[in-house]
């Protein structure tokens, strides 16, 4: 199985730890993961993890989506905190057409439901919506929840 982590734009502090610890989770389950992201992110991910134990394989952002078809990936969970984000999450589900998960978080409550409702009504894809910028843990909460239903499929 195979799962694609999208990050988008740093500027969220919860996004970074919260890519690091999907990836290291998702990995425990069984997953070989490729996170993609942007160059900053992909920066701050190299500095954060040097010896590649949480992300094993990274990707730039624009790049992989030049490169991707349909069945590469069998998960894609993608960071949403900016329209940009959504727009790559949609773009990357329509491509890939597998199962999806997308993390959409800001501090704003109004911006959650905005980038929540362009994720819903472009795709398929499970939404997890949480007012969270500075502290992933209402993030990684909710994901574990959902890691749980995963596996029990």
């Amino acid at each position: 199985m195979k799962a694609l982590v999208l990050l988008g734009c740093p500027e969220a502090p919860s996004q970074t730890p919260i890519g690091l610890y999907a990836s290291y989770k998702l990995g425990q389950m069984g997953y070989d993961v490729t996170v993609s992201s942007n160059p900053a992110a992909g920066k701050i991910l190299d500095i954060s993890d040097p010896e590649g134990v949480y992300v094993k394989k990274r990707v730039d952002i624009e790049k992989c989506l030049d490169e991707i078809e349909e069945g590469d990936y069998d998960l894609l969970v993608g960071c949403v905190h900016k329209d940009a984000a959504a727009t790559f999450f949609i773009t990357y589900y329509h491509i890939l057409k597998c199962k999806a998960l997308a993390l959409v978080f800001s501090r704003d409550a109004e911006e959650v439901a905005e980038f929540a409702d362009m994720v819903e009504s472009s795709t398929d894809a499970d939404i997890i919506a949480v007012r969270a910028f500075h502290n992933p843990n209402p993030i990684k909460v909710r994901f574990d929840k959902y890691l749980k239903t995963l596996e029990e499929e």
